[in-house]
């Protein structure tokens, strides 16, 4: 009994273990463009991308580390993309944004196709489509 309790506690926490990929700030584009995602840049800010909630205000006393939820980014990664206007001086922009994409596809269509793969447990009338809870992302911007 005192042992599921502990199990069911742990699976409440912030540290659960999931997919984690680490970036610099400057991956998400230039300050005023990802401070939208990521708040305001820090001096050493690192930005950890995964399956779990976005906290972009770094813990008092710690590393400036900030959290984003995979999907989330992925939406505004394509967003941003998709609005920057093609002349030669974005390139640079648009490959750093893409390659930041295409570092993260692989993770979440991965847990996607695992999720969809699964038996669901609603079946019928009322059911919840499973696809609309991780909508599909294109391979690559």
């Amino acid at each position: 009994m005192c042992c599921s309790i502990g199990l069911l506690l742990s699976g409440c926490s912030d540290n659960t273990i999931t997919p984690a990929m680490s970036f610099a700030y400057d991956d998400f584009g230039p300050e005023p463009l990802a401070s939208r995602l990521l708040g305001p840049k820090g001096k050493d800010t690192l930005v950890v991308a995964r399956f779990g909630s976005t906290r972009t205000t770094p813990a008092p006393g710690n590393p400036d580390v900030r959290y984003v939820n995979i999907e989330q980014t992925m939406t505004f990664l394509r967003f941003h993309v998709r609005k920057l206007a093609r002349t030669p001086e974005n390139a640079a922009l648009h490959q750093r944004l893409s390659t930041t994409y295409d570092r993260l596809f692989p993770v979440y269509s991965t847990k996607r196709n695992a999720f969809l793969s699964s038996p669901s447990a609603s079946y019928g009338r009322g059911g919840m489509n499973r696809a609309l809870m991780m909508p599909p992302m294109p391979p690559s911007i």
